[in-house]
């Protein structure tokens, strides 16, 4: 498994970083945006599918084994993918073009540091089809609020940009009424998963536990996991009676996707980089 990290994970992160340096040369300057063909955005998007398909043992494989182990390292792994997915399939439904310029440098980073973390702990219980299931669920919740934390970081830079106009690579990102109402969307769908992964990780700790809820056991994961849901679902109520939008939707989302982050892989940082605990 080491050498799936140690050789065949820096070619995957080469092939990001190729790619991400490849879409902002075509596009900077401001003057070759308007030159940027359908045909090579066909290119650029076939070639991200093809890195998609490269990431998929990687991202998987430390949790699919006889042994699977999960920790800081694999989770920001997958959750790179899941974010670049997210990002590759809803170019096929809507106009993303100037995303990936983002998107893509932000991938090269975190599936960099990622490869530089030590391996995570043994996680037998997801072995478990209740787990398993539970698993997916959360993970698919923080790949879609990963997504929505870019998009909060994308309308506060766009905003800036409204009110000091520069020739930056920012005029190339959809309008910012797009951009939120793509923000609003993805959260709704990532709160409706996160709704479901506290009540699927209420039913397990259950089953494993005998507890529906045992705050001694990993209990900065439950208090921060509830404060992110309490957090998104403060911020779509808000939206849907006062319209809430702007800079408040986005540092609302931030907080949250801070919290979520906080919730597992900011303490699996801190046990298995840190303090090299299992």
């Amino acid at each position: 498994m080491a050498d799936t990290f140690f050789l065949y994970g820096p070619l995957v992160w080469l092939g990001y970083a190729l790619l991400g340096a490849w879409s902002i040369y075509s596009r900077y300057p401001i003057a070759k945006a308007s030159a940027t063909t359908a045909r090579q955005q066909q290119v650029e998007h076939g070639v991200l599918g093809f890195l998609l398909l490269a990431h998929l043992p990687l991202a998987f494989l430390p949790i699919a084994g006889l042994q699977p182990h999960f920790g800081a390292r694999e989770a920001m792994g997958l959750l790179t993918w899941l974010a670049v997915l997210i990002y590759w399939t809803a170019a096929f439904l809507i106009r993303l073009e100037g995303l990936q310029t983002i998107l893509l440098p932000v991938a090269t980073l975190t599936l960099g540091a990622s490869l530089l973390m030590p391996a995570g702990h043994a996680t037998p219980w997801l072995s478990a089809p209740l787990a398993q299931m539970h698993f997916a669920i959360a993970m698919l919740a923080y790949g879609f609020f990963a997504v929505a934390a870019g998009l909060a970081v994308l309308m506060r830079l766009v905003d800036r940009d409204l009110h000091h106009p520069a020739r930056s690579l920012l005029r190339q990102l959809p309008p910012l009424l797009s951009l939120e109402r793509l923000l609003f969307s993805v959260l709704g769908l990532g709160f409706a998963l996160l709704s479901a992964t506290l009540l699927t990780g209420s039913i397990f700790a259950e089953e494993l536990f005998g507890k529906p809820l045992d705050f001694s056991h990993n209990s900065h994961k439950i208090v921060f996991s509830i404060a992110a849901w309490a957090v998104f679902g403060i911020l779509l109520l808000q939206r849907r009676r006062r319209g809430l939008r702007g800079r408040k939707a986005a540092n609302w989302t931030l907080a949250g996707f801070g919290l979520l982050f906080l919730a597992y892989i900011g303490s699996r940082f801190v046990l298995d980089v840190l303090l090299h605990r299992g």
